[in-house]
């Protein structure tokens, strides 16, 4: 039997209902947990003290304790049990842990430390009611990067669907499918435990670390904010045009879900050969909807409207700006109508931002051109006609963008 496999079942004793552990670099034992509404901070409903390993072996006897694995002890401290009877399910809750002692500061990943490192800080987990009671969370340091992500977005003034759809698309740039259901969102998040899914992180885990290291040692939350950033990462797409490549990253921090949508809609090949169908010069190129079918013996560009996904939040209000070689999203004059149309700011177009006066809603910019802008340029100023069906200003020619590919 694997370690993997080992340590698996080892959770699975701790799937108790409401049942959380508090991790960092390794479980954390002697923390303070506590569960309040994500409005109500200080209206604390229920609240628990997770376990040390003098705990576990007192509770497990000495000969189960002496019969256990080296990993199982690791996974098993930590573990918290508050009573959640008056947990609504409908709720959106703020869990928070304090102190206490992590057991594997120096990340050696396969037995409790002989020397436990004393937390000074405290983290977060944004969990619904319903998540609460179904049991086996983590709080650790990936969700409390989740946690400032979203307070970095002002989650005063976001409403709770948005705040689940923000953790949701955040996860799907951070983590793989870690609870193996088929589908990446913010459960694997809470299902994250640094000692056994190392491998499943996609963002920066020397970051991850930076901030487990940082709660330890109760830095400030600016200071963990950065680590948190910095954890997120960037995520690269090659646009390969018939007139040349551009290389694009994404701001996986500032905007999940406009990144997360565009990263999905390349990695399913959905920008595959489609249509540049709005070009004009000193301002911007767009595409992502018009499918490229080649051209009939008039020499008439061939195509078909592609069906897209559903609507997603605007993200304008992020800070960033349409400048020179931003991207941001097309949309119609409802701000939460984007889809897969996108845009690349040719010119700086700050009327396009939140909060101008021709734009107040603004159009959410996602990513950056990190280099060749002078293929942009030369697509801009293609020579270009009205073609039915589609709008003004659609390059004569059919400027297609034949591959669009994330990674490396």
């Amino acid at each position: 039997m694997t370690l993997q496999k080992i340590a698996l079942a080892a959770l699975s004793s701790l799937a108790l209902s409401g049942c959380f552990q508090t991790q960092l670099k390794g479980g954390v034992g002697d923390a303070e947990l506590s569960i309040a509404p994500l409005r109500f901070p200080n209206n604390i409903q229920a609240s628990a003290t997770s376990w040390n390993a003098a705990t576990l072996r007192e509770n497990w006897g000495e000969d189960t304790w002496a019969d256990a694995s080296d990993l199982f002890k690791l996974i098993s401290v930590g573990a918290a049990q508050p009573n959640t009877d008056g947990i609504d399910p409908a709720t959106l809750y703020l869990v928070t842990a304090t102190g206490g002692v992590d057991y594997d500061p120096n990340l050696q990943q396969k037995r409790l430390s002989d020397n436990p490192e004393t937390v000074q800080g405290s983290w977060h987990a944004i969990v619904s009611g319903e998540r609460i009671l179904e049991g086996n969370l983590k709080v650790s340091a990936l969700t409390e990067a989740l946690y400032l992500q979203v307070r970095n977005a002002g989650f005063d003034s976001q409403q709770e669907d948005e705040i689940l759809t923000q953790l949701n698309a955040a996860a799907q740039l951070v983590v793989s499918d870690i609870d193996d259901n088929g589908i990446v969102d913010y459960n694997d998040v809470l299902r994250f435990h640094r000692s056994l899914d190392a491998e499943s992180f996609v963002g920066d885990l020397a970051a991850l670390d930076r901030l487990a290291r940082g709660v330890i040692a109760g830095q400030p939350e600016s200071t963990l904010a950065q680590h948190a950033k910095d954890a997120f990462s960037t995520s690269p797409v090659t646009l390969t045009f018939d007139a040349g490549i551009v290389e694009v990253e994404t701001y996986n921090w500032e905007a999940p879900i406009t990144a997360a949508n565009f990263l999905n809609y390349v990695t399913t090949g959905f920008y595959d050969q489609t249509l540049v169908h709005r070009a004009i010069n000193d301002f911007m190129i767009q595409m992502g909807w018009i499918a490229y079918l080649g051209r009939d013996t008039f020499e008439r560009i061939e195509w078909e409207q592609k069906a897209p996904g559903p609507a997603i939040f605007n993200e304008a209000s992020n800070g960033l700006s349409n400048v020179r070689g931003a991207l941001a999203m097309a949309r119609t004059s409802d701000p939460n109508s984007a889809t897969s149309q996108f845009f690349i700011n040719q010119a700086n177009n700050t009327f396009l931002d939140y909060g101008s006066a021709s734009n107040p809603d603004g159009y959410a910019v996602f990513g950056r051109v990190i280099s060749g802008l002078s293929v942009v340029d030369t697509i801009a100023a293609e020579r270009t006609t009205s073609v039915s069906g589609i709008g003004q200003d659609v390059p004569s020619r059919g400027v297609v963008l034949e591959s669009a590919v994330a990674g490396n």
